[in-house]
This record gives C-alpha cells, structure tokens and sequence, in this order.
C-alpha cells in the first residue's frame, strides 16, 4: 500500500470507531510494513538463510475509564479491517478500567531532523549480495590455523511505519539496519585447550559494515582467553572494558530507570531519583537524536518526538531521569520522553531505549591502565545484576590479570561479587576511548577495590 491508501484506511477506521462509540476516550492506528534478509552460519558454514516481508496494522481504543482494547490484522483490507475494529472494540469493552491510562499522544508542533537512519542501498538489497559479507566471516576463519569453527549472522530489514490516532497526530517514517556476528571458536594445538570469541556491529548504512573486522575482533577475543589460569582471591582495581561497561552498568541502569519498572518498585534505583549515586565520572544519557545511529528516530513508536535524555549527571540521579511512554507518563504526570517501544505491529507499546551512552572521560586508555600494579580487566561475564537489589555476583568468562600495567594471563575459574550501588560509587577513572555495540555506547571503565574469588585458594 503507498501513502495514499494507508492515509484512506486510518481516517476509514477512525471514523468507524469514533462515530459509533461515545465511550471511546482515544483511538490509534499503527501500520507497519517490512523486509528482512537473514543468514546464518553454523560450523563456519552456511546453514539457513531467508527473505522475507511482512506487513500488518494494529489499532488501539482506549475506554473513558481507561480499559484498553487491541487487535491486529496482517490483511489490509475494509472488510478485514472493520473485523478488526468491531473486536478491539469488544476487548476494551471487558477490559479493566484503568484510572492511570490518562490519554495517547496528542498532535506534535514539529520533530527533529535525524539524517541517516535511512539506506537505499539496504533497502534494495539481495540476498546474493549479502551472501558476500557472510562468505568474508567464512574465509577469516578458514585463514587462521587456531579458528575451528564459527557460527554467526548477516541480517538486514527495511520498515516503514506510519502511525495516526484520534487526538491529531499523523507521522511516518522509513528506517534500515543491518547486523552481523561472528562467534569463532580456537584451539591451541599443543595443550588441545579451546576458546570462544564474540564481536558484532550494527550499523544503518551498509558501507559501514566490515565482516572481516569483525571476524577478526572475534579471532582476537578468542586467542586472549587461551591459557587460562587459576588465581588466589584478592581484592584490587578492576578495568571494565567497553562490552563489561554494557553489562554491568548501561544494561542495568537502563533497566532500572524504565518507568514502568520502577513504578512497580522493581528497580534498585526506587527512592534514589535527586540522589548522587555514584562517582563524578559517571554520566548517563539517552539520546535518541544521534545523525545515523542505531537506537535513533524521529518519533517513539507512539508518535512522540525523540530527544536526548539526561539520566545522571556527575554520579547525580537526576528527578528527570527516568525513561516514559505515554501511559507511565500520564501515570506520574509528566511529558512522554518519547521511548515507547514496540517489537512489531502485533505488540502494544513497552519502554526501550534509544542510544544509551556513558560519557567518556578525557584518560587515554593506557594510562588508565598502566596505573595499576595488580588487578584484573574483565570482558565479559555471563550472569546478571538482580534489578530489584543491584546486587551481582558472577562468573568471570572473559578476563585477565594486569601485573605492573600490563595485562597478562586469561582466567579460570574466577568469580567477582559486588553491588552496582557500591561499584557506582567506587569509579575512579573512565577512559576517553569508547566502543559502539547497537544503541549503547561504553569507554572504559576502572573500578578502584573489588572482590575477586580465585580458584587456586
């Protein structure tokens, strides 16, 4: 369907549902057509790959005591439409009053200008030609005597969404991205000891994507965790590296200030908002404007315009810093921060971010970690932070020990155990030099004084 037919249809539902229902606070329309190619490698060959569209529209009606009603159509005609219509209607006429559901979204002065979320070349790509890039990750592993093996991704999609409702608002957008992975398994051939290493980017242009780059990270992450060897407990500085930095204080974080979250006091950060939280060198935003990044829009997926959020200033949990749709923002009284967040047509919007970004420091990496005479780099760790306490304790799978500002050998067998609230605090240095993976963005981070449980005790 062009514009033209999709603009018909929403005023056609809007009419249907309006005319006829004096109970119906608000009404929205959600269109969304797509096109993806995906494939995938297992054992360093190509083992599924597949093309494909879908295109589909969902309608919410909000009673005036605030029930919700939603249904959904992946067939975009009247008569299927209007079946549509009559059960969402039906759904909210069942459905339990809400007293917090206040209102959707209302019509929009004007939007930002984010350049770049946009490839034409993405949009028109084959599957041939994205076969390319996929054969680039096959042949970086074949290359190398340690790689055995190697499973990983090319995806790209293609979306157009238009979004309209009863109070005036009427936007549309067009947006591509494009993933890939490599995930390379090594072996020493002397002590018959494997490896893995992960690496992955994501881009909205496809001449940014470099597969051999990133099968080469991959290799290299892989090689560094060889050898591992046990340790006695200590307690010393550890350096966080970018992907740690992500799973230890963005994700975390990210989650903790999810409006709805917290409203359910299911954050550790309940009771904290106007408090300093941490050390002055951490400073967190959301900035959903960034020219061609990965979490960047013009509009939520409610229709509300992006804009950068400022989460923590200088340790300080701003009274801001949380992240609203429109429901959670009516619920407390505050603007949408325009984050609602859908994983398709087929979903009623949730709150996700958009470009989650630490500010880096002004510390050179090198000097951030030649300052330390004992410690530990951790990389990656498979176990999370509880949410609700901040409270973690994890296995180190990716890690090693720093003697005299150098970083030696991997790590066995190792466990760190700390609370986010106490790491927070305990930031003594953030490296200039960051890393990009999708919408989070982390430098390097040294954390001065943590427990680590060694092996070898």
């Amino acid at each position: 369907m062009d514009n033209s037919d999709i603009h018909s249809l929403s005023k056609y539902c809007l009419n249907l549902i309006e005319h006829k229902n004096s109970e119906i606070k608000s009404t929205e329309i959600y269109f969304e057509k797509s096109k993806y190619i995906n494939i995938e490698i297992e054992e360093n060959s190509i083992r599924n790959n597949e093309i494909g569209e879908d295109n589909g529209v969902s309608i919410r009606v909000i009673h005036k005591n605030g029930s919700l009603g939603f249904a959904y159509t992946n067939k975009l005609d009247k008569i299927t439409v209007e079946k549509m219509c009559k059960i969402a209607i039906k759904m909210m006429r069942v459905g339990t009053p809400d007293s917090d559901f206040k209102d959707l979204p209302g019509l929009f002065n004007s939007y930002p200008v984010v350049k770049d979320l946009f490839d034409k070349n993405l949009k028109n790509l084959e599957i041939e030609d994205s076969i390319n890039f996929v054969n680039d990750l096959i042949k970086t592993c074949e290359d190398d005597d340690m790689a055995i093996s190697q499973s990983g991704n090319f995806a790209s999609g293609y979306s157009k969404t238009y979004i309209c409702n009863s109070n005036g608002l009427n936007v549309s957008r067009k947006d591509t991205s494009c993933i890939i992975s490599s995930n390379i398994i090594v072996k020493n051939k002397i002590s018959n000891e494997t490896s893995s290493g992960y690496e992955r980017q994501l881009e909205r242009s496809l001449d940014k994507i470099n597969a051999i780059k990133v099968a080469n990270l991959a290799l290299e992450d892989a090689k560094r965790n060889l050898n591992r060897k046990k340790i006695k407990s200590m307690k010393v500085p550890v350096l966080l590296t970018p992907k740690s930095t992500i799973g230890l204080i963005l994700r975390p974080i990210a989650a903790a200030v999810n409006a709805e979250t917290f409203q359910y006091k299911r954050s550790f950060l309940v009771g904290k908002r106007g408090q300093k939280i941490g050390s002055d060198y951490l400073s967190i935003e959301d900035n959903g404007i960034i020219d061609g990044a990965a979490g960047s829009q013009e509009f939520d997926d409610e229709g509300v315009p992006c804009k950068n959020k400022k989460i923590i200033e200088k340790g300080n949990f701003l009274k801001t810093g949380l992240l609203h749709n429109s429901y959670t923002a009516g619920k407390e009284g505050v603007d949408s921060t325009g984050n609602a967040a859908r994983s398709s047509y087929i979903s009623i919007p949730s709150i996700g971010i958009t470009n989650f970004i630490m500010k880096p420091g002004d510390i050179p990496f090198e000097e951030i970690i030649r300052d330390i005479k004992e410690g530990i780099v951790l990389d990656y760790t498979g176990d999370s932070v509880n949410l609700t306490t901040g409270d973690f304790s994890g296995l180190i799978l990716h890690g090693n020990l720093i003697k005299n500002g150098e970083i030696k050998d991997p790590l066995n067998e190792t466990m760190i155990g700390i609370n986010v609230m106490d790491l927070f605090k305990r930031i003594d240095a953030v490296s200039k030099e960051y890393k990009v993976y999708g919408a989070f963005q982390a430098p390097y981070v040294r954390i001065k004084s943590v427990n680590i449980i060694g092996g070898a005790d």
